[in-house]
């Protein structure tokens, strides 16, 4: 299972599906091979692998309470994402690029380095601390990597190099250190340093790393991709200028999950994708990072997974989760 990028409704939307999956096939996803996070989608992942069921997790990320297992798993830490400083200046980055040498990494490995990750490197450093994501994950699974494999996304800020923690041969790294690498949102967000190096935002690479498992053999592999799309897009009427970033970055991240998936599919393993529908972007609004919406992101991406379940087709393209052809 691949839990992409998606800032706060993100989060919500991966706790979403997760709940309609469980509720619709009775699929435990901590039961599967891998999971692979990239920034929101590492927070989800690791809380999985630390036991939290995706009921939990949906009743955690709408603020309802939760079973005794799952309040007991996760008192008295939060591990959702910090929120934004109301404090003026706070947050700020500094003036000058924060890894200049990046263009010197671009040169000499054209079409290697994605364009993202070359403006994370010439945008200034962020000066925000991700303690609160690394707390809360140190909190879930301490010291120790989960024994069933879990993969954290992030980018090596210097040469926007995309590192797998938890992959075989990738530098060692405790889970909440990773996560929150994965998690550093290039300006907003200070670099995670792990051994002396520096990383941000795995989402300045690929918003969901999908690719890397074209070199692996599963039944399947599923994807929850909060920042892409399905049909038509349909956005609330603000701001023109926020409609077209938001449509933009919905876009982009639509190419790239099928780029990605093509590569994985041209191996024999079957993709299955969960993208937000135009009532769930209606649900998720315009900011990626507003939590006012979490609540209602939950119920709407639940609502969408379990109408979409009660195709048949479709259930059994989930066959190997079920066990029913």
């Amino acid at each position: 299972m691949v839990l992409s990028a998606g800032g706060e409704a993100g989060l919500a939307f991966h706790a979403g599906v997760l709940a309609g999956l469980a509720e619709g096939i009775g699929w435990d996803p901590n039961t599967a091979d891998l999971l692979v996070g990239t920034s929101a989608g590492s927070i989800a992942a690791a809380a999985l692998r630390a036991g939290l069921t995706p009921h939990d997790m949906a009743a955690m990320v709408e603020g309802l309470p939760l079973s005794a297992q799952g309040a007991a798993l996760i008192a008295p830490v939060d591990v959702g994402p910090p929120p934004p400083s109301r404090t003026r200046g706070r947050g700020l980055p500094a003036w000058g690029p924060s890894a200049p040498g990046i263009l010197l990494a671009a040169a000499r490995r054209p079409w290697q380095v994605r364009p993202a990750a070359l403006m994370a490197g010439l945008l200034p450093a962020g000066l925000v601390p991700t303690t609160s994501i690394n707390e809360g994950i140190s909190h879930l699974l301490g010291e120790i990597w989960p024994t069933r494999s879990l993969w954290v996304c992030a980018v090596r800020l210097d040469d926007g190099k995309p590192v797998i923690f938890g992959q075989p041969g990738s530098p060692p790294a405790r889970v909440g250190d990773a996560v929150s690498a994965s998690c550093a949102i290039p300006a907003y967000f200070a670099p995670v340093i792990i051994d002396s190096v520096r990383y941000v935002d795995g989402g300045a690479h690929s918003l969901t790393h999908l690719v890397q498992l074209a070199k692996e053999t599963f039944d399947l592999v599923i994807v929850i991709a909060p920042m892409s799309r399905t049909g038509r897009p349909r956005l609330p009427g603000l701001r023109a200028g926020w409609s077209a970033g938001n449509l933009m970055i919905r876009e982009v991240s639509r190419a790239q999950l099928g780029l990605e998936a093509l590569a994985v599919r041209r191996t024999g393993t079957p993709v299955v994708a969960f993208q937000p529908t135009a009532e769930d972007q209606r649900a998720m609004g315009l900011n990626f990072m507003d939590p006012s919406r979490r609540a209602q992101i939950v119920r709407q991406a639940k609502t969408s997974t379990l109408r979409r379940l009660e195709k048949p087709d479709f259930r059994r393209s989930l066959a190997p989760l079920t066990g029913v052809s």
